[in-house]
């Protein structure tokens, strides 16, 4: 054996244990606690999402709307993660390991791309954290436009009232921050598309089984859509409008109303 391919040979045992620590390294890190990220003028509510996600590959298209391409593959990884899915016992309450976890979709100047999930320290179980206060991604920095929010439910429920207004919050002239039905940048800059119209915000959320997910996304005014596999596209469900208890005692959020009802929420 001549010595370049002798040293080869010697060599590949500690390249490949090399590569292997790589991928075990940059595999480690499967999403971010809440609170490890920074938050936009010191507001617990508007957490800065990191990203890209690496586990959900940029779509590289210039569109009027969110890709599919780009919403598919993120709703799928999510029922991944580690308690995201099929965590609740026989009594339909969740697991010590349940878990929600937000990630926010965004547009770069060459790209759509979704943040790392997001997981809450505490009641992670019942609730995740999603981006309102933009991100910070890793190419192209802060001030990009937002375009909604993902999260799973651990225990196969549909949306619950308050995720039916969890959309992208921006700063209006006044200072304060408010929540849009349009992909906007946290500093108000509004996004448009090739019409000069603006470009509707959405909210997705993974729920069901990991053998059978149920995939809904709906717009700010409710409009309800299930996905089909089988048939590759997205069919309307109802309007669902968010409820809360007028109880003095409790203000316990109510399942929303929807019309028609819908039967599969649970």
């Amino acid at each position: 054996m001549d010595t370049p391919r002798r040293l080869v040979f010697c060599l590949r045992p500690l390249l490949l244990a090399a590569g292997a620590f790589a991928v075990a390294c940059s595999s480690a890190r499967l999403y971010y606690l809440d609170t490890e990220l920074p938050r936009q003028e010191g507001d617990p509510r508007l957490v800065v999402g990191p990203g890209p996600w690496p586990t959900v590959p940029a779509v590289l298209a210039i569109m009027d709307s969110v890709p599919e391409d780009l919403v598919l593959p993120t709703l799928k990884a999510l029922m991944d993660l580690p308690g995201a899915a099929d965590s609740c016992g026989a009594d339909g309450h969740p697991l010590p390991n349940a878990s929600e976890y937000c990630v926010g979709v965004y547009r770069t100047p060459e790209d759509w791309r979704v943040t790392w999930p997001i997981r809450k320290l505490e009641d992670a179980h019942s609730s995740c954290v999603p981006p309102f206060g933009g991100v910070e991604d890793a190419d192209f920095g802060r001030g990009l436009p937002v375009f909604g929010y993902a999260h799973n439910h651990p225990c196969g429920l549909f949306a619950s009232s308050r995720d039916l207004g969890n959309f992208p919050a921006a700063k209006a002239p006044s200072g304060a921050w408010v929540f849009v039905s349009y992909g906007t940048t946290p500093s108000g800059e509004v996004a448009y598309d090739s019409r000069g119209e603006v470009i509707p915000a959405w909210a997705w959320l993974a729920t069901g089984h990991r053998d059978a997910p149920r995939f809904y996304k709906w717009k700010h005014s409710g409009e309800v859509f299930r996905w089909s596999e089988d048939k590759r596209q997205w069919y309307f469900q109802a309007v669902c409008k968010p409820q809360s208890s007028n109880s003095l005692v409790t203000k316990r959020a109510l399942p929303p109303k929807c019309s028609p009802e819908l039967m599969d929420w649970y």
